[in-house]
């Protein structure tokens, strides 16, 4: 395909909005660039602002005097697989900003508030087929820089209590600081299930949702990064694979047909993430997993986790599948003479849990939790997963029973899409989740960081960097510098 030929195909999946003209970044439509806020595979995200003298400034509903502060995101296509996914994110947003506005009956609405806002895009210096400019809204963190920053300050929090010779114990160490509060973690929840939400009522998954993609601005976490998201329909399923290994659902890592509820897995890692600051999953793991013949068979996934591969003959035509050979079995050639090859069979799975349903269970093992369940790995799922938690669950049981027991449930057919989650939330099992939505953190005591920090909310953040809500959003009056 020539340059003439891509721009009229790029331009013709944006049916929603007219076509930008190229032009430079820094001396038209009053966009001005400043420092880097992030790097990715594909291309940065910069720090900038429309005047409010510039035709820019007029798309950019605020109604405030000074200029307002945006996030440039350069997007550059290296290959036409990267040219693809720029098109589908690009149409995806504004389709999706579009439909928001229809919804809603106003025609100015910036889309979904738990979406990141899309203002507007631009093809850079070298054209249209080479790079692209998104334009959204200033988000001043993620929700990976708040797990960052809260983790470090619990690791130095943790290093006070060590032991020391000659030095008497002092306080007792408090599983609540420097962690999340649960009505925090539950606003993750809901915000994300409110976007998801409308995402799956357009047919849409996002297929990507991670704490990286998820910021925060005005009081609301937001969904980012629509590269990787599709139409799916529930007569044609999708096979392929995609998104980022930490948060794929076994139906991804296995290439198996996949639906909408492939991100409720993804949101059930991010908010165990959220709780323990920790990955449920490591990518040797995973990358088992995925490479495995097991991982062409539903059911699987959690069988091969916690008790190692597991060959079905019924699955099988009454054959064992035959185990994959881990790096050091391979056969290795050397250049430099030939030396005696290992032997030894090394398996690249975790070792089987001795847990039995017969087994006794400590009293407040979350096994303990969920007795006569139908599922025969959840005893071995909740004890993988509680192993897995990097401090001591400090939350309610409802909320590891959904994350652990629902969210995190292998069976596609079983697992809730969104809405059904956001449903069973208004349920009498989830209460005391119910009121946590309606809890409100008190503001944070102090003036050092990690006074303000003790208990992680994106209010205490913002006074932890040395910022303020400002009218038309967070830092819009802020110094470029």
């Amino acid at each position: 395909m020539d340059t003439c030929q891509s721009c009229i195909f790029f331009q013709s999946s944006l049916p929603h909005f007219p076509p930008r003209k190229q032009h430079d970044l820094k001396h038209q439509e009053g966009y001005a660039q400043s420092r880097q806020l992030s790097c990715g595979a594909t291309g940065e995200v910069y720090f900038g602002r429309a005047a409010p003298d510039s035709a820019a400034f007029e798309i950019l509903h605020g109604g405030f005097a000074q200029a307002r502060q945006v996030a440039l995101k350069h997007m550059r296509s290296i290959n036409a697989g990267v040219q693809r996914q720029i098109q589908q994110e690009i149409s995806t947003v504004f389709r999706c900003r579009a439909k928001y506005a229809e919804e809603v009956q106003d025609p100015q609405s910036q889309g979904h508030p738990n979406l990141v806002a899309y203002l507007d895009w631009f093809a850079g210096p070298n054209g249209l087929d080479r790079e692209v400019y998104l334009v959204m809204e200033f988000c001043p963190f993620s929700l990976a820089d708040m797990i960052f920053v809260a983790g470090n300050l619990r690791g130095d929090y943790e290093k006070l209590f060590v032991p020391k010779r000659g030095v008497e114990p002092g306080e007792k160490k408090s599983p609540q600081c420097h962690r999340f509060p649960e009505s925090e973690v539950v606003k993750v929840l809901c915000d994300l299930l409110n976007a998801l939400n409308f995402l799956n009522r357009q047919g849409l998954a996002h297929r990507d949702v991670k704490t990286e993609n998820i910021l925060w601005a005005e009081g609301c976490y937001k969904l980012a990064d629509f590269g990787t998201a599709t139409m799916l329909e529930a007569a044609i399923p999708r096979t392929n694979e995609c998104g980022t290994l930490w948060i794929m659902a076994p139906e991804l890592l296995g290439r198996r047909p996949h639906g909408l509820n492939c991100d409720v897995w993804s949101l059930g890692v991010v908010l165990f993430e959220v709780t323990s600051f920790g990955k449920p999953f490591n990518s040797k793991e995973l990358l088992a997993y995925r490479n495995s013949s097991e991982a062409a068979f539903p059911s699987s996934f959690w069988p091969f986790l916690c008790a190692g591969p597991v060959s079905s003959p019924a699955k099988t035509g009454g054959k064992t599948l035959p185990r994959l050979k881990s790096g050091p079995e391979l056969a290795r050639t050397s250049s430099r003479g030939a030396r005696p090859q290992r032997t030894k069979c090394r398996s690249v799975t975790l070792p089987p849990l001795l847990i039995s349903k017969e087994a006794e269970v400590e009293p407040d093992s979350p096994t303990s939790q969920s007795p006569g369940c139908e599922d025969p790995f959840l005893q071995q799922r909740f004890a993988f997963l509680r192993k897995r938690l990097q401090y001591r669950w400090c939350y309610s049981e409802e909320l590891r029973s959904l994350i652990f027991e629902d969210m995190l449930r292998e069976e596609p057919e079983l697992r809730p899409i969104a809405l059904e989650l956001w449903q069973m939330l208004q349920t009498s099992r989830f209460e005391t989740l119910a009121q946590q939505a309606e809890a409100v953190e008190p503001a944070a005591e102090g003036n050092t960081k990690e006074e303000l920090l003790r208990s992680v909310c994106p209010t205490n953040m913002l006074r932890a960097m040395n910022l303020a809500p400002t009218q038309g959003g967070y830092l819009s009056t802020a110094s470029t510098s």
